[in-house]
């Protein structure tokens, strides 16, 4: 598929599917204004996160991975009333922006958002599992460690989520730490018997295993 034609389906997506209002739109500009890394979903991705959330029912949900709090927002969203959604990143500029972006949308009773380090936090999240979901977009060499978590911390029937799972490309011969983290990842995820797997082409590629044991 050419890249133009990748580009016309995309704006065909979100044509058709994709409700962007004032507050996601807010966040997106606001990424480029605050000078933070340009690594949020892309509208279409995020609906899809947004009905993969609804699909397994989730009530609660842990994000690895804030940025800006765009993809919280989307998840929030999907979230019935008294629905919960953790996100968490190590970067407190990050944590800072995001908590007022989850303000501007409205949705701070259901979205806390916590800084630190995302393995160390997930140890303390423990003590209230078991979730129904984990999304994953933060730091690649992580990813096993966040998949393991995932199998003893997510319901039967619950799903994890991760964003990047093509890196690129650069799964095919891994050049670097995150590369190597990532091929890990999808590797494990695919024989882990915990978890009926799969990766759906999708931007760069959204790995998602749903854990059936």
């Amino acid at each position: 598929m050419s890249d133009d034609l990748a580009r016309r389906l995309h704006d065909y997506v979100n044509g058709l599917f994709v409700r962007e209002d004032e507050a996601l739109a807010f966040v997106r500009e606001q990424t480029a204004l605050h000078d933070l890394p340009q690594i949020n979903l892309q509208p279409h991705e995020a609906r899809l996160l947004q009905l993969l959330v609804w699909l397994c029912g989730a009530r609660k949900v842990v994000e690895v991975g804030t940025l800006a709090g765009y993809s919280a927002i989307w998840m929030a969203r999907a979230l019935p009333q008294d629905g919960k959604l953790i996100t968490i990143d190590n970067s407190a500029k990050h944590a800072r922006i995001a908590r007022d972006h989850v303000m501007r949308a409205g949705l701070e009773n259901k979205i806390t958002v916590l800084q630190g380090d995302g393995r160390q936090i997930l140890k303390k999240l423990t003590t209230d599992a078991p979730y129904d979901l984990l999304f994953v977009d933060a730091d690649k060499v992580s990813y096993p460690h966040y998949l393991e978590w995932a199998a003893e911390n997510l319901r039967a029937g619950g799903a994890i989520l991760a964003h990047n799972a093509f890196w690129g490309g650069g799964i095919f011969a891994p050049a670097t730490a995150d590369g190597r983290g990532v091929a890990e990842f999808n590797q494990v995820l695919a024989n882990h018997p915990r978890f009926e797997s799969t990766i759906i082409e999708i931007g760069d590629g959204m790995a998602i295993g749903v854990k059936v044991h």
